[in-house]
């Protein structure tokens, strides 16, 4: 999975970029005219993974993974710059958009716009994002026009089509996101990576002083979202970075000093997983224990070809147990003692949590 983080300059995007994945990037760097984006993977921090292992204690534990890709600050370095198609190209090869949006107040750090103004932002950001798919799409029709015209070809009159049935969307200013397309038209619109169509989680990026009225003013922002696959989140930036220089028990106390249940990177997370439609299951045995991260809905046989291709091929039978019964019976013996290991066929639907074995032959 690959998470861009963007938003407008000075909203404090590499400052949540270091909270999330433990980096040291330097701040500050995009706006002195840096062009290569940070990035960093992270581990999920899954407590799952290392209950299992606990049952097997394999050679490997393999948690989930997530990129992060730190880009330059939008939207009007964008235009101003030739980079434009490299800089877009970082942030449609992204999975999800994490909108940085400053809620913090700093007289030593100017806002592009003068004054701090997070609704006015996050309209902007989603304004910018239609435009350029706009764009995109209006050179792409001019294409298609002329391969129709030429070629006389069914699948560019389809294409076109489509295009067009999105710019009329993004003419009335509205993202595609909005729209529920069909299994067709999805595949054909997969390859444009359209910004706008990519689910947005949008991170309130406030002040320590702001800590205690978080919820609020994600209740709020959550009303002001209209669009469909975009989330809101709160998190001190700044505070959370600094955490991190902690260790393990002074963290926890300080968080509990200031209110703060969960760190950053696990809120965001979920949410996160829950914006893309995500599940994890979980492969076990002597030599690994590894989690896999798959779409809500996945069938037997495909999340076998996940693990290997070789497992979808010869799919014979997946034995299921969910975490939870497996963590409660301690081994997988006593789970077939007691009859809670399943035989499941390739239409069975994984579930998140879902412990699975796979029997096949090739």
């Amino acid at each position: 999975m690959q998470i861009g983080i963007t938003g407008l300059p000075f909203s404090g995007k590499t400052t949540i970029f270091n909270a999330l994945t433990s980096a040291q990037a330097k701040t500050g760097d995009f706006s002195l005219g840096k062009k290569e984006p940070n990035r960093a993977k992270i581990k999920v921090p899954d407590p799952r993974v290392y209950d299992l292992s606990k049952l097997y204690n394999p050679k490997k534990i393999t948690p989930a993974e997530i990129e992060y890709i730190d880009v330059g600050g939008l939207v009007k370095e964008v235009k101003e710059k030739a980079s434009e198609a490299e800089f877009l190209a970082h942030l449609r090869d992204t999975d999800l958009l994490l909108q940085v949006v400053r809620v913090f107040e700093d007289p030593n750090i100017p806002h592009p716009e003068g004054k701090v103004d997070f609704k006015r932002d996050i309209t902007n950001f989603e304004f910018e994002m239609i435009l350029l798919d706009s764009d995109q799409i209006e050179k792409r029709i001019k294409r298609l026009e002329k391969e129709i015209a030429s070629t006389k070809s069914e699948q560019g009159k389809r294409e076109f089509e489509l295009l067009a049935k999105c710019k009329g969307f993004l003419d009335k200013e509205i993202p595609l996101r909005d729209f529920d397309f069909s299994e067709d038209e999805q595949k054909l619109l997969r390859g444009y990576s359209f910004l706008s169509l990519k689910p947005q989680l949008v991170i309130l990026n406030i002040g320590e002083d702001d800590i205690k009225k978080r919820e609020i003013l994600e209740k709020e922002i959550g009303q002001f979202l209209k669009h469909k696959k975009t989330s809101v989140s709160s998190v001190c930036g700044k505070l959370e970075m600094e955490l991190l220089q902690l260790e393990e028990k002074d963290r926890e106390a300080f968080m509990e000093d200031l209110g703060i249940e969960r760190k950053a990177l696990d809120r965001i997370i979920d949410l996160s997983y829950k914006l893309l439609g995500l599940i994890s299951f979980f492969t076990c045995n002597q030599n690994e224990v590894k989690a896999w991260t798959i779409p809500s809905g996945t069938v037997a046989l495909r999340a076998a070809g996940v693990v290997h291709s070789d497992m979808e091929k010869g799919f014979i039978k997946a034995e299921v147990i969910n975490y939870n019964k497996l963590k409660e019976l301690g081994s997988v013996q006593k789970a077939k003692e007691k009859g809670e290991l399943r035989l499941e066929g390739k239409d069975y639907v994984v579930k998140d949590g879902d412990v699975i074995f796979f029997r096949f032959n090739v």
